[in-house]
């Protein structure tokens, strides 16, 4: 297959300085091993290779991002998402052979009426999975007399990650009225994997809000190094019998954000309007993404601002000619660079996340006559829905620090070494790369994992 040619101009164009990092990588030219095995980059009597610096790339991407653009302590699993967007939006990427698809799959969303049956599903597109870790504190943790140097206050009872599946797939109770038949006993509600994807994303949420400040919580989750089965996480789809729905019609030009996300959200304890421009940026689709999107926009000036709908008002053609300049150069077309700002009120970085998650809407009248099944359609090929579904743990990324502003990222990578027939783990920290024996304490406290199909 004939390659994409390359943009004149390379310091702005994504995929050269992709291609750039990549070369770097696996080039071998930055990877020479140490001759004297107790070398260090602290030891000035032995040379070392300085490693890879990506300033041009980190420049790229991180422009026009109020958090990624500065040199404050970022959130890897916001850039991983960050960079999915630039990725999928790339002028150079086919839809159809987006290298993002190979993490994308379908969740599906099923509420039942607890008083007259009636069921509804919802299936959404994701590329990941942010799961909550359960807290369970030591006894003695909460009994303040036992805080000595010998209690273990703060330490929490170690988890599988069976169990924080089984939890984010479980059957909740929540409380909404019935469209249908009027009752306001609520739903029972219950999330499973239409299909899993090639490459499997995993984000432990292990934190707290105190104060509204998000605190990182210690908890040590199990995960073994057999490959895991999904397939009890699997939907078997629509049961016969079952009774649908009908669906609620909104009102044009108000945004109704999905209750069931929001009184998640509420009960968090997000402001009413947070919730609502969290939402609304992130596709009105799941509590997760809201709350990352909250996190990640805690410091915007307007947050509490109420959310201000500009789509209808047809007002585009105002909008601000470097900001639609700089999201045509992440390869965003003009007509949707002018919706996506008349949306978010002229915010680049709320434009990105709402072109990534609107990618029906391509800017225009909907009168040109044009096709709006092609991400319909790629949503059917989302992933797969074979069993036994397989994976094996390949790679995490783990914090390093007590505080979620501040710390290091290391990553921890299983893969093929010269001379060995099995695979082992490999550390990297920045420009340390090295082979590592035992590596179950960093995945107990891992912040990312990265799953396999096997």
């Amino acid at each position: 297959m004939e390659e994409p040619p390359l943009s004149a101009d390379p310091a702005h164009d994504l995929e050269t300085q992709m291609r750039k990092l990549a070369d770097g990588i696996l080039s071998g030219r930055y990877s020479k091993a140490e001759t004297n095995i107790n070398a260090s980059p602290d030891s000035p009597e032995v040379p070392h290779q300085k490693g890879i610096a990506p300033t041009m790339f980190k420049h790229l991407v991180g422009r026009c991002h109020e958090e990624f653009s500065t040199m404050r302590q970022q959130d890897a699993f916001e850039f991983l998402l960050h960079l999915f967007k630039l990725v999928s939006l790339s002028r150079h990427t086919d839809k159809q052979l987006n290298p993002i698809q190979s993490f994308r799959f379908l969740v599906e969303q099923r509420l039942q009426c607890m008083s007259c049956n009636k069921v509804r599903y919802r299936v959404d597109e994701q590329d990941n999975i942010s799961i909550p870790v359960p807290a369970r504190r030591f006894p003695c943790a909460d009994d303040p007399s036992l805080s000595n140097d010998k209690a273990p206050v703060d330490l929490f009872e170690p988890v599988t990650l069976q169990e924080c599946l089984d939890n984010f797939t479980a059957e909740e109770i929540v409380e909404l009225n019935c469209p249908s038949c009027g009752s306001k006993d609520g739903f029972r509600k219950r999330s499973l994997f239409k299909s899993l994807p090639q490459q499997l994303v995993i984000n432990a949420r292990r934190f707290e809000l105190i104060n509204w400040v998000p605190t990182k919580l210690d908890i040590p989750v199990e995960v073994g190094e057999e490959p895991l089965d999904f397939s009890l996480y699997m939907s078997c789809g629509p049961e016969e019998g079952e009774e649908l729905l009908p669906d609620n019609e909104t009102p044009q030009g108000r945004f109704e954000p999905n209750e069931i996300a929001f009184q998640q959200l509420l009960g968090m304890g997000f402001p009413e309007k947070r919730i609502e421009k969290a939402l609304h940026a992130t596709g009105n689709s799941d509590a997760e993404s809201a709350m990352n999107w909250l996190l990640a926009h805690m410091e915007d000036p307007d947050i509490d601002e109420p959310l201000v709908l500009d789509i209808n008002e047809k007002n585009d053609g105002n909008q601000d000619p470097v900001k639609i300049a700089a999201l045509s150069e992440m390869g965003i077309d003009v007509p949707r660079a002018k919706r996506a700002l008349a949306a978010t009120n002229g915010d680049v970085n709320r434009a990105l996340d709402w072109v990534f998650s609107h990618p029906d809407d391509d800017g225009g009248d909907g009168n040109d006559g044009g096709s709006s099944n092609t991400d319909a359609q790629l949503r059917e090929t989302s992933g797969f829905d074979a069993v036994p579904a397989k994976y094996q743990l390949r790679s995490i990324v783990c914090h390093k620090g007590s505080s979620v502003h501040a710390g290091h990222y290391v990553a921890f990578v299983r893969k093929a070494l010269p001379g060995k027939s099995e695979l082992s783990w490999v550390m990297f920290n920045d420009e340390k790369v090295v082979k590592v024996d035992d590596v179950r304490e960093m995945k107990q406290f891992a912040y990312l994992y990265f799953f396999t199909r096997v």
